[in-house]
């Protein structure tokens, strides 16, 4: 796309200059181009591009004929040296992070497969064929299945550079909305679980059941960070996964590597009113947790 834009315009600026000639110069064409090449020229300095060009023909050049033209060749050179390095990679930045919205009415947290909410997801962004890891996966939802917060990331590896997906969805708005950002690094991304791996080990929870057992709250939480990890957290509720199948973790197994998927309730803590009764501000804390972790690795293996 630079490559095009900048061929347009020194072959635009060459029509224009070279019909402006005002007196007679042997290679005056080549001389044109020259000039308008020497002010496009860019020099990186910490991968920041500088104008070095214009700034040595404002220092070094002083024609002698076409005075006016060959200025003003330098001058569309530079000009086009800002559109190329500075505007359209901001520009072409700024509408590959828009955000993308995805029209979908999400039914009951109890029923819900999200596996397909993440196929459906890669279908309607067109990236069947690409794989991405899971990052910061959250769900929030209340006693009788209403979904109020749902979220994760889905970062994907480009070369030498990442790119991430931010996923949210719009609970008042019944959609979707997506924004993607361009990363140069990730130190933790080789840690990070498959997103598709990720939800087939999701799905294998009995929501409905893990909800039960908690009794009535607020409203509960399922999150994961996506990351592998050395577990260690005794004397609490800990189960592991294994071949479909759910299975209590001792203590007496710990530490272990795995990934893991942590729920909890969210209990009222407190709340604020204003003079006329009117409730400003609640305050929540997570009780009775339970951990489920898969792919594990324990010590005797």
């Amino acid at each position: 796309m630079a490559s095009i834009v900048y061929s347009v315009l020194l072959v635009v600026s060459f029509i224009f200059l070279v019909l402006k000639k005002s007196e007679a110069e042997s290679y005056f064409p080549l001389k044109i181009i020259g000039y308008f090449i020497l002010g496009s020229f860019a020099f990186n300095f910490n991968q920041i591009p500088l104008p070095l060009g214009f700034i040595v023909y404002l220092i070094f050049f002083r024609p002698s004929l076409n005075i006016d033209i060959k200025r003003l060749a330098a001058i569309f050179g530079v000009l086009s040296f800002i559109l190329v390095h500075w505007i359209l990679p901001i520009a072409n930045q700024e509408w590959q992070s828009r955000p993308l919205f995805i029209e979908h009415k999400l039914g009951s947290v109890y029923t819900m497969n999200f596996k397909n909410e993440y196929e459906l997801i890669k279908q309607k962004l067109k990236l069947e064929n690409q794989n991405f890891r899971l990052e910061d996966f959250r769900v929030e939802y209340l006693k009788d299945g209403r979904i109020t917060d749902l979220s994760w990331q889905l970062p994907r590896q480009n070369g030498n550079s990442f790119v991430l997906y931010q996923i949210r969805y719009d609970i008042n708005k019944s959609r979707y909305q997506v924004t993607n950002s361009k990363l140069d690094t990730w130190l933790q991304y080789n840690r990070l679980i498959d997103a598709e791996h990720f939800f087939e080990n999701l799905d294998v929870l009995d929501i409905k059941d893990i909800t039960h057992l908690k009794g009535d709250f607020s409203s509960y939480v399922i999150r994961s960070t996506g990351e592998r990890t050395n577990f260690a957290v005794e004397n609490g509720t800990h189960y592991f996964l294994l071949n479909g199948e759910i299975q209590v973790l001792d203590d007496e197994r710990l530490p272990v590597e795995a990934y893991y998927i942590s729920t909890f309730a969210m209990k009222k803590t407190g709340e604020k009113r204003d003079d006329q009764g009117n409730l400003r501000e609640e305050s929540f804390e997570g009780t009775i947790s339970s951990d489920y972790l898969f792919d594990v690795k324990f010590r005797e293996e």
